[in-house]
């Protein structure tokens, strides 16, 4: 009877161990300029044991009305997250904690496009009678308008509650079934990911899948996330699952990362040695090389792709009192601001201030000129930024309003998520939402049409088409002159033979 029970527990234990949590979605490197068919969307969950190829991911049409399954995924990559082993020879920081981290990977044969851009999932082990889902996700497309939420500095503790208004917001969503093609979260999380002994990053995984199991969850690093060696261990295992190996280097991980969304190029970077002045192995001008690299495509492919984002965790411009970034990172991040304004970024997205603040076009510390009527801006040289940091954080002071800057359209410090709808080529729409009401308190409209944005696609058309101009007056004027000298010889040849005539 013991020996039964024993065989029970044992069971149940292993069943636990292998449910999984923290279910996540991920645009894959279909998205990037790998263009990886086998790799569209990535969902990816933990569990507290390996349980070695026992999962099973079913997928399914979800414009069919019977449901009809039409892949069934047993192949998967196991990645295990051994903190212990990480932090083994640091003589300061010890930690016991592993989490096993479960990936799978969908082709463009396991959906079909020309039938369906949204699909319903489950994960199932038949071995623990596990039934996780059903859930849901999409397909971006480029013949759709795309929505994106965007926020960031949010923890999951809840113990004064800041951030769980924005949950229960997310949470209707999902529920409401509202689509966003994806999520640029701005950096910070959890408030710390690493602390006590990652059970603060561990909880948060298993609270955030409340709407990442829905939307892809795209995020950009922050300085809170980067753990205590610095080297980001827990949030490139978890969040960190797509990079670029371009420039890679021990000391430059997964700093730079780009996708299309549809009709938006979007560009997540991590400038943070550059911002907190330690750059001590010099990879800054990595990041800045592989940004202007990316911008030379991006404006290559505008015809296609005519939007360009750019989102990180570090504001350029913000007003927090004695904050050496605020009063120096137009200094600190120059490079990068060259090539927003050189390469015609349209929207430039940051956090780290918990605060909401849009700015006008700005460059070099001062403002530029564009034109708006209403909430419409058009004609600007340099990118709108907008800070969005309002997620919801137990650290640091709540609902802070800072000094107006000269760059300052609007600041709110509630709790709120912004929305940006890329509407066609032409325009596009953000807006912010107070989450604690739902009530929109900034909108803004970005319209391009004015605007000349010339790629090196359309220098080279326009210097062929100046050539052959030059080409046509060239030969029209040579047609002209060979013309005028037979016409003169004619006229010679008349007048000899008149002149022989009446001799």
């Amino acid at each position: 009877m013991v020996f039964i029970i024993m065989i029970l527990l044992l069971g149940l234990s292993q069943s636990q161990g292998c449910q999984p949590y923290g279910i996540r979605l991920f645009l894959g490197h279909y998205f990037s300029y790998l263009r990886n068919t086998q790799d569209v969307i990535r969902i990816v969950f933990n569990t507290q044991t390996e349980c070695k190829e026992q999962f099973i991911l079913e997928v399914f049409d979800n414009s069919s009305v019977e449901k009809l399954m039409i892949s069934k995924l047993s192949y998967y990559e196991t990645q295990l997250l051994n903190m212990t082993q990480i932090y083994e020879n640091n003589d300061t920081t010890h930690f016991t904690y592993e989490t096993f981290i479960h990936t799978f990977k969908i082709s463009l044969g396991h959906i079909n496009l020309n039938s369906s851009t949204s699909y319903n999932y489950t994960i199932t082990s038949e071995k623990n009678s596990i039934l996780s889902g059903p859930y849901k996700f999409d397909i971006p497309m480029t013949e759709n308008e795309q929505k994106i939420l965007v926020f960031g500095d949010m923890d999951s503790n809840w113990i004064q509650n800041y951030s769980k208004d924005t949950f229960d917001w997310l949470e209707n969503e999902v529920k409401d079934d509202k689509r966003y093609d994806a999520i640029l979260f701005t950096g910070d999380m959890a408030y710390d990911l690493e602390s006590k002994n990652c059970e603060q990053g561990d909880y948060w995984l298993r609270n955030i899948s409340v709407f990442t199991k829905r939307y892809p969850f795209m995020a950009a690093p922050g300085n809170h996330d980067w753990g205590n060696n610095t080297y980001f261990d827990f949030f490139r295992a978890n969040f960190g699952s797509l990079f670029l190996k371009d420039y890679n280097t021990d000391h430059y991980l997964n700093d730079f990362f780009s996708f299309d969304l549809g009709m938006v190029h979007i560009i997540q970077f991590n400038p943070i040695k550059a911002v907190y002045q330690n750059d001590i192995y010099n990879i800054t001008h990595l990041i800045v090389e592989q940004m202007r690299n990316d911008l030379i495509l991006a404006n290559q492919n505008r015809e296609r792709v005519p939007w360009i984002i750019v989102y990180t965790h570090y504001p350029i411009y913000c007003t927090v009192p004695q904050n050496d970034q605020c009063k120096n990172n137009f200094k600190y991040l120059s490079a990068f601001e060259d090539l927003f304004v050189e390469f015609k970024v349209d929207l430039y997205l940051s956090g780290h201030v918990h605060t909401y603040q849009r700015n006008k076009p700005y460059y070099k510390n001062a403002t530029s000129k564009y034109t708006q009527k209403d909430n419409v801006i058009s004609q600007y040289s340099y990118p709108v930024q907008i800070i969005e940091g309002a997620g919801g954080t137990d650290y640091g002071t709540q609902n802070q309003t800072y000094p107006n800057g000269p760059f300052m359209e609007i600041q709110n410090p509630d709790h709120g998520i912004g929305i940006i709808t890329i509407k066609n080529s032409t325009h596009l729409y953000f807006q912010h939402i107070t989450v604690s009401n739902n009530k929109i308190i900034d909108s803004i409209w970005l319209e391009r049409s004015s605007q000349e944005i010339t790629s090196n696609r359309d220098i080279f058309e326009i210097v062929m088409w100046v050539l052959f101009a030059i080409l046509m007056v060239i030969t029209g004027v040579s047609i002209y002159f060979k013309k005028n000298q037979s016409k003169k010889q004619k006229k010679k040849l008349l007048d000899d033979s008149l002149i022989m005539t009446v001799d």
